[in-house]
C-alpha cells in the first residue's frame, strides 16, 4: 500500500509538472527571439531568424543531426561563429522542434588547418610461433 501511495504522489507531481520547453507566451516566434536575445546570439532580422530557425528543425527533422545543422547556420551565416550557431540551433530546437531535445550533439570541431598528422610506419609483422 505504501508503494502505491508513493507511485501516486510521484505520477501527480509528474502530471502537473510542466515541461521545459513549454511555450508560456503562446507566441513560438516571440519565445524564439527571446531565447535568442537570452543567449546573445545577434540577429538583424527578426523575419530571417525565425525562417532560419525553422529550417533548422526542418533538417532535422529530414534525419540531419544537430551538429550538422549547427554546420549549417554557422557556414550560411557570415556573422555567425560556431558558438553563435550552436546557441541559436538550440534555441530553435528548444521552441520549435522540442521532440529533438536529448539527441546526441555535440559542437561541430572548429576547422584546423595546421594539424599535423604523423607519418605512418609499417609495423613489423608478430613473430611466428
Amino acid at each position: 500500500m505504501r508503494m502505491f501511495l508513493v507511485l501516486a504522489s510521484f505520477a501527480a507531481i509528474i502530471g502537473a509538472a510542466t515541461p521545459a520547453h513549454a511555450d508560456p507566451s503562446g507566441n513560438p516566434d516571440a519565445d524564439f527571439l527571446a531565447a535568442l536575445d537570452r543567449s546573445g546570439v545577434p540577429y538583424k532580422n527578426a523575419a530571417v531568424a525565425i525562417r532560419v530557425g525553422k529550417k533548422a528543425c526542418q533538417l532535422m527533422d529530414q534525419g540531419h543531426s544537430e551538429a550538422d545543422v549547427i554546420q549549417s547556420v554557422s557556414s550560411e551565416n557570415a556573422g555567425f561563429t560556431v558558438s553563435d550557431a550552436t546557441k541559436f540551433t538550440t534555441s530553435a530546437v528548444s521552441v520549435y522542434c522540442p521532440q529533438h531535445i536529448g539527441e546526441p550533439t555535440t559542437e561541430p570541431p572548429p576547422p584546423s588547418s595546421n594539424t599535423w598528422v604523423g607519418p605512418e610506419f609499417p609495423w613489423p609483422a608478430p613473430p611466428a610461433a
